[in-house]
């Protein structure tokens, strides 16, 4: 049996790709395998992004379609992404933890890292929502699975206690 040396954990910063990061983490330290926590940023984000600083320092609104430069959105999302994974994982004993920031249409750039860190699983955390929107995610997701070059583990959501 292959060993799991490095495991690959798309976030978005909500509460469903936090519980998808302690699950990877504990695999992780299991395994003793290296974590590589992604955040994917969408040039549509970019723009919003600028749009919001904007409206914040009553700064006159930018035309749209210049938005915020690339590197200041990487730069600005690395920064939470750090914060993100000091807030949900606490204790990552020896596991050595790298954070990737890439641009780009999420579910390519998901493919592509998972390609390029040569990872050995991809752990995909299933957010909660509607049933409708829940089936279309899990859709897109089955169809994108037998193009990644390792096997996927979906992390299905943890349900509320209320």
């Amino acid at each position: 049996m292959n060993s799991v040396r490095k495991i690959l954990v798309p976030v978005d910063f909500s509460e469903d790709s936090a519980n998808g990061l302690k699950y990877a983490l504990s695999l992780a330290q299991e395994t003793q395998a290296e974590l590589v926590v992604l955040y994917v940023a969408e040039k549509k984000e970019a723009d919003h992004f600028f749009c919001l600083l904007a409206s914040m320092e009553a700064w006159p609104m930018p035309n749209v379609s210049t938005g915020i430069p690339i590197d200041q959105l990487v730069r600005e999302k690395a920064l939470d992404l750090h914060y993100f994974i000091q807030q949900h994982a606490r204790n990552p004993g020896a596991v050595k933890i790298r954070k990737r920031v890439v641009v780009g249409k999420k579910s390519r750039q998901i493919l592509e890292v998972a390609r390029e860190e040569n990872v050995d699983l991809v752990v995909l955390a299933f957010p909660r929502q509607s049933l409708l929107r829940y089936l279309i995610a899990r859709r897109r997701v089955l169809k994108a699975i037998p193009n990644f070059p390792c096997p996927v583990l979906l992390k299905p959501p943890v349900p509320s206690l209320a």
